[in-house]
């Protein structure tokens, strides 16, 4: 295979407003590889750019919940191989800091280092090694999930689920699959009710996670465990409303340029409710644990959830993101992998 020098990126120019330019790849180094995109999901960090709702300066890239094989490594390289099909963690972990050491490698002090790639929408890119996880058999659409479940298994590891526990899923966008995902086919498996605003979006998750799960319309009662997961303020003061006194309410929203969230105080105080803030995914084998759930437990089920777009009509999916009917938008970077 002759390396690749260039790669072909599509990059927010603006708000709402993707554009294409080819750049120059520079000479690999030692301990970085580089990788071509096959899937990349769309994530809620990614739309908050494209909305403008998070400070950006444009141009900027997008992109990393992806899926690729390593074309190339450097010389240092040691756990990934050419021909690997590799995800990504979000992560840098030193090892050495204060936090790497007490279990919370996800919150490194280096971990903004600037050593991964956040360019998956675009053909080719480098990355530090140390990011990637290998992973066996083919690159299906739905290993795209892998990031982005590993947070979803973090913020089930805070919220210290027990076998009685009555829980509430508010959202059924991708992190609201992921989670209904894992609390069907994790070990052991939680019954859980999942709500969302969208009526396409609960019948098809509701024929997925039947008869573990249930789509309702409205919360039944008061619940032991809520996860708000729909990256809205409304969505969390439902989760305010419906978490029972002395309960746990867990939220993954990405809430920028939304809210001031001023009402959380008064609406959990009297409560004496646990709230927690889930972000990333805790630590490094919650990426290894989400590829092998979805590598052993997917479906053609869940499959009905997930909405395949060509990268050639990034700008579309982006644009329609908002009232999709599927609760994912995974986009075929790579012409060449399967559109199935």
């Amino acid at each position: 295979m002759t390396p690749a020098t260039t790669s072909l990126e599509r990059f927010l120019a603006g708000p709402g407003t993707f554009a294409v330019r080819s750049r120059e790849l520079e000479n690999l180094q030692a301990d970085w590889a580089r990788l071509r995109f096959l899937y990349c999901g769309v994530c809620g960090s990614d739309m908050s750019q494209f909305e403008a709702r998070r400070d950006a300066s444009y141009p900027v890239s997008l992109g990393h919940e992806f899926i690729a094989e390593v074309l190339e490594i450097g010389d240092a390289v040691e756990n990934v191989c050419p021909g690997d099909i590799v995800t990504s963690d979000l992560n840098y972990r030193c090892g050495v800091c204060d936090r790497c050491r007490a279990g919370r490698s996800h919150l490194c002090r280096e971990g903004q280092i600037g050593l991964f790639s956040n360019r998956a929408f675009g053909d080719f890119g480098d990355i530090h090694a140390s990011y990637l996880l290998r992973i066996d058999g083919e690159p299906h659409t739905h290993l795209a999930l892998s990031e982005p479940l590993s947070c979803v298994l973090h913020a089930k590891q805070w919220a210290g689920l027990q076998p009685e526990d009555r829980i509430l899923i508010i959202g059924a966008g991708g992190i609201g699959l992921c989670m209904a995902f894992a609390l069907c086919n994790q070990s052991p498996a939680h019954p859980f009710d999942i709500i969302d605003l969208s009526s396409n979006r609960l019948a098809f998750i509701g024929a997925a996670i039947s008869p573990n799960g249930r789509a309702v319309l409205q919360p039944a009662s008061e619940y032991d465990v809520v996860f708000d997961l729909s990256g809205s303020e409304s969505g969390l003061r439902v989760g305010c409303t419906y978490v029972k006194p002395g309960g746990r309410l867990c939220s993954m929203s990405h809430l920028d340029g939304y809210t001031t969230a001023e009402f959380l105080l008064a609406a959990l105080t009297r409560k004496d409710v646990t709230f927690t803030v889930s972000y990333l995914n805790g630590e490094a084998e919650n990426l290894a644990t989400a590829t092998r759930l979805l590598t052993e437990t997917w479906s053609t089920s869940w499959d009905r959830l997930l909405e395949l777009v060509p990268i050639d009509q990034l700008q579309q999916a982006f644009g329609r993101r908002r009232t999709s009917p599927w609760c994912k938008t995974v986009i075929l970077v790579d012409r060449s992998a399967s559109l199935t």
